[in-house]
């Protein structure tokens, strides 16, 4: 009779992937597609002791946060509490600061705290990542960036970018700055800007594109730097929300007829309607992302089927 090593060889694979498969962990399509084939081939009877270990749920969830003070963030969380709070899941929180080894820490921390499943909101999965997701028998779902073997609720950064970049060349804005991050994180620093530009070039209108960073401190001296040495763009275009704050902080401290400068961000963060002028920004359904995701990790937990990639639209208007 075949055992588990013999079923991962057959499909050439490790042991810990078929066994996250035959847990409902986190295995992407094609590989749930060669091993259901193999084991209806071999019969295979999974151990049903391991099985029922694995079945003695803890009712925990474990939630890994890139930053703190983020509306995003906060906005996804509530998302996710609700529905925890429907399922009777406690939900515990590991806060990452943007480091890559503090979140393979709290994968591996969660797996020994024996949650039922994690949600990880990524703002970039390495192979690093991939390792310990496949190493632990844990459902894990990705909540803000894509990738093929994970299953992952992202936003519509694309459209985003885009509704952004058609609105201003429909409304006669030609000297465009836009503020943009790091390319590592695909959906904010590959996605938005890519959709941006591709709005602007209907319009025949290519921005000056800067690299800065999510933390506002950090942004304020690239901000500073960017508009001092050319303080004439008419409108001006934050990756995000909290780029577009300190974007409208300079242009309030230091630019004559401020009011007159058109900032974006994206986001919806309330804190963009309290500041005069207000800034414009696109409105995310984060917390909606925030309870699909929890919603589909427990179906993960159930053992159910869920779709690899859902894309949570962004509404197609902008917060004035």
């Amino acid at each position: 009779m075949k055992n588990i090593a013999d079923i991962a060889k057959i499909a050439g694979v490790s042991k810990s992937t078929v066994s996250r498969y035959l847990n409902n962990g986190s295995v992407s399509l094609k590989t749930q597609q060669k091993l259901d084939k193999i084991i209806r081939e071999n019969d295979y009877q999974p151990n049903q002791f391991a099985q029922s270990l694995r079945a003695r749920r803890t009712n925990m969830i474990g939630a890994i946060i890139p930053r703190m003070n983020s509306f995003a963030v906060d906005e996804t969380i509530k998302g996710v509490k609700t529905i925890c709070d429907q399922l009777n899941y406690s939900l515990l929180l590991n806060y990452t600061n943007l480091n890559i080894q503090l979140e393979i820490d709290a994968l591996e921390t969660f797996y020994r705290s024996k949650v039922d499943g994690i949600v990880f909101m990524a703002t970039e999965i390495t192979d690093q990542h991939l390792e310990v997701i496949n190493k632990i028998n844990v459902p894990v779902i990705i909540v803000g960036q894509a990738h093929d073997d994970l299953h992952c609720i992202i936003h519509n950064d694309y459209q985003a970018g885009y509704l952004v970049g058609d609105m201003l060349g429909q409304q006669g804005y030609n000297d465009i700055k836009f503020f943009g991050v790091t390319e590592s994180d695909i959906a904010v620093g590959v996605q938005r800007k890519e959709g941006l530009i591709a709005g602007l070039e209907v319009h025949n209108i290519q921005p000056e594109i800067s690299l800065t960073s999510f933390n506002y401190q950090e942004a304020m001296v690239d901000v500073v730097e960017a508009l001092q040495a050319y303080p004439h763009y008419d409108a001006i275009v934050g990756a995000t929300d909290s780029i577009a704050l300190a974007i409208h902080k300079y242009n309030s401290e230091h630019t004559p007829h401020a009011h007159e400068k058109y900032i974006v961000g994206f986001g919806g963060d309330p804190v963009t309607d309290i500041v005069s002028p207000s800034i414009h920004t696109v409105n995310y359904n984060f917390e909606y992302a925030g309870s699909v995701a929890m919603d589909k990790l427990n179906q993960m937990i159930q053992h159910q089927e869920i779709e690899q990639r859902i894309i949570i639209d962004v509404e197609q208007s902008f917060k004035n």
